[in-house]
């Protein structure tokens, strides 16, 4: 499972919340869940905050 995906079921939140949280679209969540696109380094500071991980957590391959 992508460790984008896999945090954010943890925390139980909607590709929407974590969306709103972080201060993109809803479709740019969804792209990096599928991989089509990776989050920018500064993106994944604030993602490993909103998600109480750490950034070494959110790029790991192969998570799950």
């Amino acid at each position: 499972m992508n460790p984008i995906r896999e945090y954010r079921l943890k925390r139980k939140l909607t590709q929407e919340e974590l969306a709103e949280m972080v201060g993109v679209d809803r479709s740019n969540v969804a792209k990096w869940e599928t991989g089509v696109h990776k989050p920018r380094a500064d993106m994944l500071v604030l993602l490993a905050k909103v998600l109480q991980c750490s950034v070494d957590e959110l790029l790991r391959e192969g998570a799950g």
